[in-house]
Protein backbone atom coordinates (compact mmCIF):
# COMPACT_ATOMS: atom_id res chain seq x y z
CA UNK A 1 0.00 0.00 0.00
CA UNK A 2 1.06 3.89 -0.67
CA UNK A 3 2.73 5.77 1.72
CA UNK A 4 1.46 9.03 0.08
CA UNK A 5 2.84 11.45 2.29
CA UNK A 6 6.69 10.12 2.19
CA UNK A 7 5.45 9.59 -1.70
CA UNK A 8 5.05 13.29 -1.63
CA UNK A 9 7.99 14.27 0.15
CA UNK A 10 10.13 12.78 -2.63
CA UNK A 11 8.90 14.97 -5.47
CA UNK A 12 8.88 18.03 -3.36
CA UNK A 13 12.17 19.68 -4.77
CA UNK A 14 11.13 18.52 -8.59
CA UNK A 15 7.86 20.50 -8.24
CA UNK A 16 9.70 23.75 -6.65
CA UNK A 17 10.93 23.71 -10.14
CA UNK A 18 7.82 23.75 -12.01
CA UNK A 19 6.53 27.07 -9.35
CA UNK A 20 7.36 30.26 -12.17
CA UNK A 21 6.03 28.01 -15.22
CA UNK A 22 2.80 27.57 -13.28
CA UNK A 23 2.12 31.06 -12.11
CA UNK A 24 3.24 33.02 -15.47
CA UNK A 25 0.94 30.66 -17.47
CA UNK A 26 -1.68 30.76 -15.13
CA UNK A 27 -2.11 26.88 -15.29
CA UNK A 28 -0.62 23.76 -13.48
CA UNK A 29 2.85 23.21 -14.77
CA UNK A 30 2.50 19.98 -17.15
CA UNK A 31 5.75 18.91 -15.66
CA UNK A 32 3.92 18.95 -11.57
CA UNK A 33 1.29 17.10 -13.26
CA UNK A 34 3.46 13.94 -13.98
CA UNK A 35 5.02 14.05 -10.73
CA UNK A 36 1.58 13.91 -9.10
CA UNK A 37 1.01 10.80 -11.13
CA UNK A 38 4.34 9.18 -10.81
CA UNK A 39 4.29 9.44 -6.95
CA UNK A 40 1.19 8.25 -7.16
CA UNK A 41 -0.53 11.13 -5.70
CA UNK A 42 -4.01 10.42 -7.88
CA UNK A 43 -5.05 7.63 -7.52
CA UNK A 44 -4.92 8.05 -3.09
CA UNK A 45 -8.97 7.72 -3.08
CA UNK A 46 -9.49 6.16 -6.64
CA UNK A 47 -11.82 2.99 -6.64
CA UNK A 48 -9.51 -0.22 -5.16
CA UNK A 49 -11.72 -1.76 -8.08
CA UNK A 50 -9.71 0.13 -10.73
CA UNK A 51 -6.23 0.06 -9.60
CA UNK A 52 -6.66 3.00 -7.26
CA UNK A 53 -5.52 2.91 -3.32
CA UNK A 54 -8.87 3.83 -1.63
CA UNK A 55 -7.53 5.25 1.32
CA UNK A 56 -9.28 7.59 3.93
CA UNK A 57 -9.06 11.20 3.61
CA UNK A 58 -6.47 11.54 6.30
CA UNK A 59 -3.77 10.07 3.45
CA UNK A 60 -5.10 12.29 0.89
CA UNK A 61 -4.63 15.67 3.32
CA UNK A 62 -1.19 14.29 4.39
CA UNK A 63 0.37 14.03 1.11
CA UNK A 64 -1.42 17.92 0.23
CA UNK A 65 0.45 18.93 3.28
CA UNK A 66 3.63 17.76 1.97
CA UNK A 67 3.11 18.70 -1.81
CA UNK A 68 2.65 22.31 -0.71
CA UNK A 69 5.71 22.87 0.10
CA UNK A 70 7.04 22.12 -3.42
CA UNK A 71 4.06 24.15 -4.98
CA UNK A 72 0.94 25.39 -4.04
CA UNK A 73 -0.94 25.00 -7.10
CA UNK A 74 -0.31 21.38 -7.40
CA UNK A 75 -1.48 20.84 -3.86
CA UNK A 76 -4.38 22.41 -4.83
CA UNK A 77 -5.11 20.81 -8.31
CA UNK A 78 -4.57 17.76 -6.33
CA UNK A 79 -6.42 18.25 -3.28
CA UNK A 80 -9.43 19.46 -5.98
CA UNK A 81 -9.34 16.74 -8.10
CA UNK A 82 -9.18 13.96 -6.06
CA UNK A 83 -11.96 15.50 -4.09
CA UNK A 84 -13.89 15.25 -7.30
CA UNK A 85 -12.74 11.38 -7.88
CA UNK A 86 -14.36 10.92 -4.12
CA UNK A 87 -17.32 11.83 -5.23
CA UNK A 88 -17.32 9.83 -8.81
CA UNK A 89 -16.70 6.83 -6.56
CA UNK A 90 -21.09 7.26 -6.14
CA UNK A 91 -21.20 6.73 -9.62
CA UNK A 92 -23.13 4.13 -11.37
CA UNK A 93 -20.82 0.97 -12.35
CA UNK A 94 -21.29 1.75 -16.10
CA UNK A 95 -19.95 5.23 -15.66
CA UNK A 96 -17.07 4.36 -13.26
CA UNK A 97 -15.75 2.11 -15.96
CA UNK A 98 -15.35 4.63 -18.32
CA UNK A 99 -14.25 7.52 -16.11
CA UNK A 100 -11.93 4.85 -14.19
CA UNK A 101 -11.11 1.99 -16.75
CA UNK A 102 -8.61 3.42 -18.50
CA UNK A 103 -6.65 5.61 -15.35
CA UNK A 104 -7.81 4.76 -12.17
CA UNK A 105 -5.58 8.42 -11.66
CA UNK A 106 -7.07 10.83 -13.99
CA UNK A 107 -7.25 14.33 -13.04
CA UNK A 108 -10.91 15.20 -13.01
CA UNK A 109 -11.58 19.12 -12.40
CA UNK A 110 -14.99 21.01 -12.39
CA UNK A 111 -17.60 22.56 -9.83
CA UNK A 112 -19.67 20.27 -7.38
CA UNK A 113 -21.62 23.25 -6.36
CA UNK A 114 -25.42 23.43 -7.94
CA UNK A 115 -24.18 26.52 -10.50
CA UNK A 116 -26.27 25.26 -13.74
CA UNK A 117 -28.95 23.09 -14.31
CA UNK A 118 -30.48 20.10 -15.75
CA UNK A 119 -33.84 18.41 -17.09
CA UNK A 120 -34.76 15.42 -18.30
CA UNK A 121 -34.20 13.60 -21.80
CA UNK A 122 -35.03 10.59 -23.17
CA UNK A 123 -32.37 8.15 -21.62
CA UNK A 124 -30.22 11.14 -19.74
CA UNK A 125 -29.89 14.54 -18.72
CA UNK A 126 -29.62 18.06 -20.64
CA UNK A 127 -26.99 20.55 -18.54
CA UNK A 128 -26.87 24.14 -19.43
CA UNK A 129 -24.59 26.49 -17.33
CA UNK A 130 -21.50 28.40 -16.37
CA UNK A 131 -19.26 26.76 -13.46
CA UNK A 132 -16.72 29.00 -12.27
CA UNK A 133 -13.52 27.89 -10.29
CA UNK A 134 -12.77 24.63 -12.12
CA UNK A 135 -9.19 24.31 -10.88
CA UNK A 136 -6.92 21.68 -13.35
CA UNK A 137 -9.44 22.46 -15.94
CA UNK A 138 -7.10 21.84 -18.37
CA UNK A 139 -5.61 19.01 -17.32
CA UNK A 140 -7.34 15.46 -17.80
CA UNK A 141 -10.11 13.85 -19.76
CA UNK A 142 -13.16 14.65 -17.86
CA UNK A 143 -15.20 17.40 -16.17
CA UNK A 144 -17.62 17.09 -13.07
CA UNK A 145 -20.49 19.70 -12.16
CA UNK A 146 -23.13 19.87 -10.18
CA UNK A 147 -26.50 21.34 -11.51
CA UNK A 148 -29.96 21.96 -10.07
CA UNK A 149 -32.94 20.17 -11.59
CA UNK A 150 -35.74 21.93 -13.23
CA UNK A 151 -38.16 20.95 -15.48
CA UNK A 152 -38.27 20.16 -18.90
CA UNK A 153 -40.76 21.34 -21.60
CA UNK A 154 -42.74 18.16 -21.15
CA UNK A 155 -43.16 19.22 -17.59
CA UNK A 156 -41.28 16.38 -16.03
CA UNK A 157 -39.18 17.30 -12.95
CA UNK A 158 -35.68 16.78 -12.67
CA UNK A 159 -33.38 16.14 -9.30
CA UNK A 160 -30.45 18.00 -8.67
CA UNK A 161 -27.55 15.87 -10.09
CA UNK A 162 -24.05 15.73 -9.39
CA UNK A 163 -22.33 14.88 -12.94
CA UNK A 164 -19.08 13.49 -14.65
CA UNK A 165 -18.84 13.71 -17.87
CA UNK A 166 -16.33 14.11 -21.03
CA UNK A 167 -14.19 17.35 -20.91
CA UNK A 168 -14.38 17.23 -25.12
CA UNK A 169 -18.01 17.96 -25.01
CA UNK A 170 -17.56 21.33 -22.63
CA UNK A 171 -16.51 24.71 -23.24
CA UNK A 172 -13.67 26.00 -21.02
CA UNK A 173 -13.29 29.89 -20.78
CA UNK A 174 -10.34 31.54 -19.40
CA UNK A 175 -11.41 33.64 -17.04
CA UNK A 176 -8.44 33.40 -14.25
CA UNK A 177 -7.00 36.61 -13.67
CA UNK A 178 -6.74 36.38 -9.85
CA UNK A 179 -4.69 37.84 -6.93
CA UNK A 180 -3.44 34.23 -6.39
CA UNK A 181 -3.34 31.05 -6.75
CA UNK A 182 -2.65 31.45 -10.77
CA UNK A 183 -1.21 28.57 -11.10
CA UNK A 184 -4.36 26.16 -10.34
CA UNK A 185 -5.76 27.48 -13.58
CA UNK A 186 -9.61 27.38 -11.95
CA UNK A 187 -11.27 28.64 -15.05
CA UNK A 188 -15.10 28.52 -15.97
CA UNK A 189 -17.01 25.28 -17.36
CA UNK A 190 -19.53 26.19 -20.18
CA UNK A 191 -21.90 24.03 -21.19
CA UNK A 192 -25.05 24.90 -23.03
CA UNK A 193 -27.75 22.01 -23.83
CA UNK A 194 -25.61 19.57 -23.83
CA UNK A 195 -27.14 15.93 -23.58
CA UNK A 196 -25.24 13.40 -20.85
CA UNK A 197 -26.35 9.66 -20.56
CA UNK A 198 -27.41 8.86 -16.71
CA UNK A 199 -24.49 6.22 -16.19
CA UNK A 200 -22.74 9.94 -15.87
CA UNK A 201 -25.27 10.58 -13.10
CA UNK A 202 -25.70 10.75 -9.40
CA UNK A 203 -28.75 12.35 -7.35
CA UNK A 204 -26.97 14.85 -5.88
CA UNK A 205 -29.33 14.72 -1.91
CA UNK A 206 -28.32 11.01 -2.10
CA UNK A 207 -24.14 11.95 -2.81
CA UNK A 208 -23.89 14.88 -0.12
CA UNK A 209 -24.82 12.06 2.51
CA UNK A 210 -23.51 9.20 1.15
CA UNK A 211 -26.56 7.79 0.67
CA UNK A 212 -26.42 6.32 -3.38
CA UNK A 213 -28.17 3.06 -3.42
CA UNK A 214 -25.79 0.39 -4.13
CA UNK A 215 -22.69 2.30 -2.72
CA UNK A 216 -21.25 -0.07 0.00
CA UNK A 217 -17.51 1.32 0.03
CA UNK A 218 -16.75 3.24 3.42
CA UNK A 219 -15.03 5.44 1.88
CA UNK A 220 -17.69 6.45 -0.77
CA UNK A 221 -20.26 6.73 2.08
CA UNK A 222 -18.72 9.72 3.85
CA UNK A 223 -20.83 12.94 3.58
CA UNK A 224 -19.76 15.23 0.76
CA UNK A 225 -19.25 18.25 2.40
CA UNK A 226 -17.75 17.80 5.29
CA UNK A 227 -15.21 15.57 3.32
CA UNK A 228 -14.12 18.57 1.08
CA UNK A 229 -13.69 20.85 3.94
CA UNK A 230 -11.28 18.45 5.46
CA UNK A 231 -9.64 17.99 2.39
CA UNK A 232 -9.44 21.64 1.91
CA UNK A 233 -7.32 21.63 4.82
CA UNK A 234 -4.02 19.40 3.73
CA UNK A 235 -3.26 22.54 1.42
CA UNK A 236 -3.99 25.65 3.10
CA UNK A 237 -1.71 24.04 6.32
CA UNK A 238 0.91 22.96 4.22
CA UNK A 239 1.09 26.78 2.62
CA UNK A 240 0.94 28.07 6.11
CA UNK A 241 3.67 26.31 6.88
CA UNK A 242 5.89 26.24 4.25
CA UNK A 243 5.46 30.53 4.56
CA UNK A 244 6.25 30.44 8.20
CA UNK A 245 9.92 28.32 7.05
CA UNK A 246 10.35 31.12 4.42
CA UNK A 247 9.92 34.20 6.82
CA UNK A 248 11.75 32.68 9.44
CA UNK A 249 14.71 32.18 6.64
CA UNK A 250 14.64 35.66 5.61
CA UNK A 251 14.14 36.96 9.68
CA UNK A 252 17.49 35.33 10.58
CA UNK A 253 19.74 37.83 8.81
CA UNK A 254 17.35 40.79 8.18
CA UNK A 255 18.88 44.32 9.44
CA UNK A 256 16.96 46.94 10.21
CA UNK A 257 16.98 49.55 7.77
CA UNK A 258 18.20 52.00 10.65
CA UNK A 259 19.65 50.45 13.08
CA UNK A 260 21.31 47.90 11.67
CA UNK A 261 20.11 45.49 14.20
CA UNK A 262 19.44 41.91 13.99
CA UNK A 263 15.88 41.60 12.77
CA UNK A 264 15.79 38.36 14.73
CA UNK A 265 16.67 39.88 18.28
CA UNK A 266 13.68 42.14 18.17
CA UNK A 267 11.45 40.76 20.70
CA UNK A 268 8.14 41.49 18.49
CA UNK A 269 9.34 39.26 15.88
CA UNK A 270 10.17 36.97 17.88
CA UNK A 271 6.47 36.97 19.31
CA UNK A 272 5.38 36.69 15.59
CA UNK A 273 7.04 33.82 14.84
CA UNK A 274 5.35 31.97 18.45
CA UNK A 275 2.67 32.93 17.57
CA UNK A 276 2.22 31.65 14.34
CA UNK A 277 4.12 28.39 14.66
CA UNK A 278 1.64 28.17 17.34
CA UNK A 279 -1.42 28.82 15.25
CA UNK A 280 -0.23 26.86 12.35
CA UNK A 281 0.36 23.88 14.96
CA UNK A 282 -3.17 23.94 16.38
CA UNK A 283 -4.88 24.29 12.52
CA UNK A 284 -2.85 20.83 11.79
CA UNK A 285 -4.51 19.41 15.09
CA UNK A 286 -7.94 20.16 14.21
CA UNK A 287 -7.33 18.72 11.00
CA UNK A 288 -5.93 15.49 12.58
CA UNK A 289 -9.54 15.56 14.90
CA UNK A 290 -11.78 15.50 11.72
CA UNK A 291 -9.44 12.72 10.11
CA UNK A 292 -10.66 11.09 13.29
CA UNK A 293 -14.29 12.17 13.07
CA UNK A 294 -14.37 10.98 9.17
CA UNK A 295 -12.33 7.68 9.95
CA UNK A 296 -15.23 7.22 12.56
CA UNK A 297 -17.91 8.03 10.36
CA UNK A 298 -16.71 5.10 8.03
CA UNK A 299 -17.30 2.71 10.40
CA UNK A 300 -20.82 3.42 10.83
CA UNK A 301 -23.99 3.69 8.61
CA UNK A 302 -24.47 6.81 6.61
CA UNK A 303 -25.35 9.38 7.10
CA UNK A 304 -22.53 10.70 9.05
CA UNK A 305 -24.80 12.29 12.46
CA UNK A 306 -25.53 16.33 11.50
CA UNK A 307 -24.06 16.94 15.05
CA UNK A 308 -20.63 15.93 14.03
CA UNK A 309 -20.69 16.96 10.46
CA UNK A 310 -21.07 20.40 11.65
CA UNK A 311 -18.14 19.82 13.97
CA UNK A 312 -15.85 19.29 10.60
CA UNK A 313 -17.47 22.08 9.12
CA UNK A 314 -16.51 24.22 12.06
CA UNK A 315 -13.49 23.03 12.60
CA UNK A 316 -11.78 23.34 8.87
CA UNK A 317 -13.67 27.12 8.92
CA UNK A 318 -11.75 27.66 12.23
CA UNK A 319 -8.28 25.83 10.93
CA UNK A 320 -8.35 28.28 8.36
CA UNK A 321 -8.73 31.09 9.75
CA UNK A 322 -5.71 30.04 12.13
CA UNK A 323 -3.82 29.83 9.05
CA UNK A 324 -4.96 33.30 7.66
CA UNK A 325 -4.21 34.92 10.99
CA UNK A 326 -0.62 33.30 11.39
CA UNK A 327 -0.15 34.46 7.36
CA UNK A 328 -0.79 37.68 7.06
CA UNK A 329 1.01 38.26 10.97
CA UNK A 330 4.02 36.82 8.99
CA UNK A 331 3.67 39.13 6.19
CA UNK A 332 3.02 42.01 7.79
CA UNK A 333 6.56 42.05 10.03
CA UNK A 334 8.34 40.66 6.43
CA UNK A 335 9.37 44.55 5.89
CA UNK A 336 8.95 46.28 2.81
CA UNK A 337 10.73 43.99 0.58
CA UNK A 338 7.83 41.21 0.63
CA UNK A 339 6.07 43.95 -1.61
CA UNK A 340 7.99 42.96 -4.56
CA UNK A 341 6.79 40.42 -7.22
CA UNK A 342 10.10 38.76 -6.36
CA UNK A 343 9.93 38.24 -3.08
CA UNK A 344 8.24 34.38 -2.35
CA UNK A 345 6.49 35.83 0.87
CA UNK A 346 4.41 38.14 -1.56
CA UNK A 347 3.33 34.95 -3.92
CA UNK A 348 2.29 33.41 -0.28
CA UNK A 349 0.55 36.40 0.90
CA UNK A 350 -1.69 36.22 -2.18
CA UNK A 351 -1.68 32.72 -2.84
CA UNK A 352 -3.08 32.52 0.84
CA UNK A 353 -5.55 35.20 1.12
CA UNK A 354 -6.92 33.51 -2.22
CA UNK A 355 -7.25 29.56 -1.28
CA UNK A 356 -8.87 31.04 1.95
CA UNK A 357 -11.82 32.72 0.61
CA UNK A 358 -13.09 29.23 -0.58
CA UNK A 359 -17.22 28.91 0.12
CA UNK A 360 -16.74 25.50 2.02
CA UNK A 361 -14.70 27.26 4.43
CA UNK A 362 -16.58 30.91 4.94
CA UNK A 363 -16.21 31.74 8.64
CA UNK A 364 -19.48 33.57 9.19
CA UNK A 365 -21.68 30.29 7.35
CA UNK A 366 -19.80 28.10 9.67
CA UNK A 367 -19.54 29.94 13.04
CA UNK A 368 -23.28 29.98 12.53
CA UNK A 369 -23.43 26.27 11.98
CA UNK A 370 -21.48 25.39 14.83
CA UNK A 371 -23.25 27.95 17.28
CA UNK A 372 -26.37 26.52 16.43
CA UNK A 373 -25.24 23.20 17.07
CA UNK A 374 -23.78 24.06 20.67
CA UNK A 375 -26.82 25.78 21.25
CA UNK A 376 -29.32 23.04 20.20
CA UNK A 377 -30.78 24.77 17.82
CA UNK A 378 -32.17 22.88 14.65
CA UNK A 379 -29.84 21.91 11.87
CA UNK A 380 -30.96 21.62 8.40
CA UNK A 381 -29.63 18.97 5.47
CA UNK A 382 -29.15 22.32 3.52
CA UNK A 383 -26.60 23.75 6.11
CA UNK A 384 -24.30 21.11 6.16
Amino acid sequence: MIDAAANAGKIVEALKETEAESEATRVLSPRAVALLHEAGLTRIVSPAAYGGYELSPRALVEAERVVAHGSTAASWVLMVCAAHTFIAGRLPRAGQDEIFGGDAGMLIPGVPSPRGTCQRATGGYVLSGRWPYASGADHGDWVLVGCRGIRNAAGEPCPSLIVVMPKADVVIDDTWFTLGMRGTGSKDVVLQDVFVPERYAVAMGEAQLGTVTGIDIPLYRLPIRASLATMLLGTIVGMAERGLALFVAQTRTRQDAYSGSQKAQNPGMQRRVAEASAEIACAWALTQQNCDLLEAAMRQAPPMPIAARAQVRWNAAYATELCRRASNRLFEGAGAGAAHDANVMQVFFRDMNTATHHAMLDFDTNVEIQGRSLLGLELTEAMV
